[in-house]
């Protein structure tokens, strides 16, 4: 990673906390996941504080996104971000939510699931459940439910 790099010393101040052996383990993990040794080293370039998640967590994460989302190791691998979101209070509330909008005709193929991760909670709300909240009250039961909506 070159020095001038923004992401140089987020990368520097992961690695100082994280152990070789731990390190060596993840990049077997991700492998087993189908990622190859470039795919890791461009994942820790992108957000190289998923380097210092467990793997357990990660493990989470990763099936997640391919078993249900559907998405590609390699699209997660070039969209490493994603492993930093919370599983449990965005990742998974917002893919239903989207899931829900979509089994309604509400949501069409424009809005891709990384950006809608992407999106504030305020941003999220505004675009993908207020504009709904007649048709599909049960948008908000899935937020509130997930601990998102915290009383909105």
């Amino acid at each position: 990673m070159p020095r001038q790099s923004r992401m140089f010393l987020w990368t520097v101040n992961i690695l100082q906390r994280v152990s070789k052996e731990s390190f060596e383990a993840k990049v077997e993990f991700m492998r087993r996941f189908g990622w190859s040794e470039s795919e890791f080293s461009s994942a820790v370039r992108k957000a190289p504080t998923f380097i210092g998640m467990s793997l357990d967590t990660l493990g989470r994460k990763m099936e997640f996104f391919i078993n249900v989302v559907g998405c590609t190791p390699s699209f997660i691998a070039d969209k490493s971000y994603l492993l930093l979101f919370s599983l449990q209070k965005r990742i998974i509330p917002r893919f239903r939510v989207t899931e829900m909008l979509k089994s309604k005709g509400l949501l069409t193929g424009q809005a891709k699931f990384p950006y809608i991760l992407g999106l504030s909670d305020t941003k999220f709300l505004e675009k993908f459940v207020l504009p709904h909240k007649e048709n599909v009250p049960e948008l908000l039961d899935i937020l509130r439910v997930e601990g998102v909506c915290k009383g909105k």
